[in-house]
């Protein structure tokens, strides 16, 4: 395998997994063949098509999720900065919003704006996932009550993450490395519990066609 194809092969990734077993080595053909000899890596307009198409072909549903999770994620880390000894005195507003006491100026922006993406977020995501999965139809149930769970687990891990935190007392607050950890296991299982085939009208016009 050369390593053009390998590195081909990762950007492919983006796609899931039914569209690569479907489609993979017709697109890996396609680029192998347009690429000059002796290239080791596609070219930036070639990246950037095959990164883009698997968004698409993922959908809103699984973009949403994935910034619910990354928020989640921003949000435990950063209640674990602000339980380091030179952020100790970090202000947590009481609706849960993070507040700008500890940190970096980027630091900070980067923290609440996770917040407010978390709290605007949780209802969209599940009701949208719902919807992706079909819910209503007796053969998608077991899907979409793992959905619900999956759900229901971000918010106790956020909420966790908040009581780790406040119960510090001065010390490093250590149980949100876990908590980070088990964020991007949900997003794992998020993006798996979504992984079955669009229906044809849910793809892009150039996924249907061919073009």
């Amino acid at each position: 395998m050369s390593a053009l194809e390998r590195h081909c092969r990762w950007l492919l990734r983006a796609y899931p997994a039914w569209y690569r077993r479907d489609r993979a080595g017709e697109m890996l053909d396609t680029l192998l063949e347009a690429s000059p000899p002796g290239r080791r890596w596609p070219s930036v307009r070639d990246a950037r098509a095959l990164i883009t198409g698997g968004l698409r072909v993922r959908g809103w549903t699984w973009l949403l999720s994935m910034l619910w999770v990354a928020a989640g994620a921003v949000i435990n880390g950063y209640l674990f900065y602000a339980t380091t000894p030179n952020y100790i005195s970090a202000d947590i507003i009481g609706t849960g919003i993070i507040g700008f006491a500890a940190g970096d100026a980027a630091v900070q922006i980067a923290a609440v704006l996770a917040s407010v993406a978390w709290l605007a977020l949780p209802l969209p995501v599940l009701i949208a996932g719902l919807i992706r999965l079909r819910a209503w139809r007796r053969g998608n149930w077991l899907r979409a009550a793992a959905w619900t769970a999956a759900w229901i687990a971000g918010t106790a891990l956020l909420l966790l993450a908040h009581a780790l935190a406040n119960s510090a007392e001065n010390e490093v607050s250590w149980g949100e490395l876990p908590i980070c950890a088990a964020w991007l296991l949900l997003g794992a299982v998020m993006t798996w519990i979504l992984a079955t085939p669009a229906r044809r009208r849910e793809l892009p016009a150039e996924t249907v066609t061919g073009r």
